[in-house]
């Protein structure tokens, strides 16, 4: 199976999203629902763990108009749930009927396209016919590959099994995720898609300032308004806080950065003068913001 970025992703793909930062995730889907629909694609979005109201306003604050393709019909934002357990129990070959529907009424309504993002936690409820998840994941990657659609389906690691994860990658052509610099226990950084820039959570020092630089580099050369997401960073050192004032010092006429934390990272950041430089907003924000 190959890995790919979420931009990456074309018509017949049927990829894999395993997630443990929920805000990642969200960034991911906003990403894929983003593009559909600057495409002209009609876009599905199933969720379970976030009502559709609540993943209306998370995709809002990612800097799109949802509820402006809502109103359209180009975006449609429904109960995973209801749309594969619609009478309590699940059946592979209903729930692949109801995906060729969404095909062709896309196609009828001239739409350049069907693109379906799945939060698959609804498999998690006490439903029959749950065991035939993966024969209807194998069946849809056959289906996408000959049609003019596009599926992403979500696991979230905490929820589902190593068996069921590992399984799940398997029956999918791709997965997909966010370009990573750096991964442990203490420390992620990522690129962040929607709205573009970098994420970092957790603790930095000096000792992550080479994958830091590597990732706001890359988002300098990649983006006209970066966007720095330190809002689950917890600690900061004055040398990485170092590299992120470079990076600023490093825009062109043409950028802007934006750069949201919280506490200790926000007082290291405007006691180097983060504030003052050109182009660059620094914002303090609440925990979770």
């Amino acid at each position: 199976m190959s890995g790919t970025s979420v931009e990456e992703l074309r018509p017949g793909d049927h990829a894999c999203l395993t997630f443990s930062d929920s805000d990642e995730r969200l960034d991911i889907v906003a990403a894929f629902v983003r593009d559909g629909l600057r495409a002209g694609q009609k876009v599905v979005c199933l969720t379970e763990s976030l009502s559709p109201s609540a993943l209306t306003e998370e995709l809002a604050r990612r800097g799109f108009e949802p509820a402006t393709a809502a109103e359209t019909g180009q975006l449609h934002i429904a109960s995973a749930g209801e749309f594969f357990v619609p009478q309590g129990v699940f059946d592979p070959g209903s729930a692949l009927g109801a995906v060729r529907t969404q095909i062709e009424r896309a196609g009828r309504d001239g739409y350049q396209g069907l693109r379906v993002t799945s939060d698959m936690c609804w498999a998690l409820r006490p439903v029959g016919g749950a065991a035939g998840l993966m024969a209807y994941e194998s069946q849809l990657s056959r289906m996408l590959a000959q049609e003019n659609a596009t599926a992403v389906c979500q696991y979230d690691r905490q929820c589902f099994d190593t068996v069921t994860l590992a399984t799940a990658a398997e029956a999918h052509g791709r997965t997909v995720a966010a370009i990573t610099y750096h991964d442990d226990a203490l420390l992620r950084i990522c690129r962040q898609h929607v709205p573009t820039g970098v994420r970092v959570a957790g603790e930095i020092d000096y000792r992550a300032a080479e994958p830091l630089t590597r990732a706001m580099t890359e988002a300098l050369a990649l983006d006209d308004h970066i966007d720095v997401n330190l809002t689950r960073l917890v600690f900061l050192d004055t040398v990485a806080a170092g590299v992120v004032a470079q990076a600023a010092v490093g825009l062109t006429p043409a950028q802007r950065m934006t750069v949201r934390c919280q506490g200790m990272p926000y007082k290291i950041l405007a006691a180097l003068g983060l504030r003052d430089i050109p182009g660059v907003t620094l914002m303090a924000v609440e925990h979770g913001d």
